[in-house]
């Protein structure tokens, strides 16, 4: 993405407004930081002739939920019960989020975006909702929301032929694993948000340069390509020794200690990705024949590389 000074202003209020909301103690202050992120992104929106309309939606939306979340902050001061038992408040942030039942927009938007504002959408995006549930809401009322995602999204997915409505599905069945992630330990979601970053910017720029949307446009790429993008796809289901793999295990390891019902559905989540991701990428790198140029060899060894990296990261970081 070609940074402007237009795009780095609006790029500057996502980072300083999830800066604000992370930081701070108070509430009224996080829901002022959500309301900055989503005037900063919005513009980003609109940028793309085909955003015009799906902009306004994602306008109304957010604004719901973020009215359905000062709702429920003054529905709490009258009523004097605990905020982490408010349903509503609960409602607006799986609504920010896009997790089931709530997740109906976000495939719709993301399918109509840019390269560069899905990878926000899915990982920037997510942090300010997901440090508010994990703060204000008791893990009992989310538990059938957050197995709905991780077991309900990897098999809509499957029926999928667009790839960004897959990431989309793959990023709904992530949100549970994050927020699981963020009650554990705050050092473990820093590393499970910088991976899964990091593996969802390599898939989405090798996407934007092949100019692939839908998985039989695949077909066209040469085979190492195909292979690249597959071990992307694996290492984001989290099957071992890819990168993916690392953080996942260390959220399932501690989840066991609390929770067997949400580890068990981690696990299951994981392995239907890993079937779905391998029953669409075998059939292409076994009808592959193209010549591989010297320039993609290269690029593709460090994707490969960086992807390789979790056979040696429990090595390199400890864990207290």
């Amino acid at each position: 993405m070609k940074m402007n000074s237009s795009k780095t202003l609006f790029m500057m209020m996502i980072m300083i407004s999830t800066i604000l909301s992370t930081a701070s103690n108070n509430i009224l202050m996080s829901w002022m930081s959500m309301e900055m992120n989503l005037i900063g992104f919005l513009p980003m929106m609109t940028k793309s002739k085909k955003m015009k309309d799906q902009s306004m939606k994602y306008l109304i939306i957010q604004s719901m939920a973020s009215s359905m979340f000062l709702m429920s902050i003054l529905m709490n001061l009258i009523i004097d019960c605990p905020v982490n038992e408010s349903v509503m408040m609960m409602s607006s942030m799986l609504i920010k989020l896009g997790m089931m039942p709530f997740h109906l927009w976000m495939p719709m938007l993301m399918n109509s975006m840019s390269w560069m504002n899905c990878f926000l959408m899915m990982t920037w995006q997510k942090i300010i909702p997901t440090v508010i549930v994990s703060q204000m809401t008791n893990l009992k009322l989310m538990i059938l929301p957050m197995l709905l995602s991780m077991m309900i999204s990897p098999m809509v997915a499957l029926n999928q032929l667009s790839i960004k409505k897959i990431l989309a599905y793959s990023s709904i069945s992530n949100i549970p694993i994050m927020i699981t992630a963020m009650k554990l330990s705050k050092l473990i979601f820093i590393y499970l948000m910088v991976i899964y970053s990091m593996i969802n910017f390599m898939l989405m720029s090798m996407m934007k340069k092949m100019n692939t949307m839908f998985m039989n446009q695949m077909m066209k790429q040469n085979k190492l390509n195909k292979l690249m993008i597959m071990m992307n796809f694996l290492s984001m289901s989290g099957l071992p020794p890819m990168m993916g793999f690392y953080p996942k295990w260390l959220i399932i390891q501690m989840t066991i200690k609390f929770s067997m019902l949400i580890s068990i559905a981690m696990i299951t989540s994981s392995i239907i990705s890993t079937f779905i991701y391998l029953k669409m990428m075998l059939p292409m790198l076994l009808n592959s024949i193209k010549i591989i140029p010297n320039k993609i060899k290269t690029k593709t060894e460090v994707i490969s590389m960086i992807n390789m990296t979790g056979i040696f990261l429990p090595t390199i970081l400890k864990m207290n």
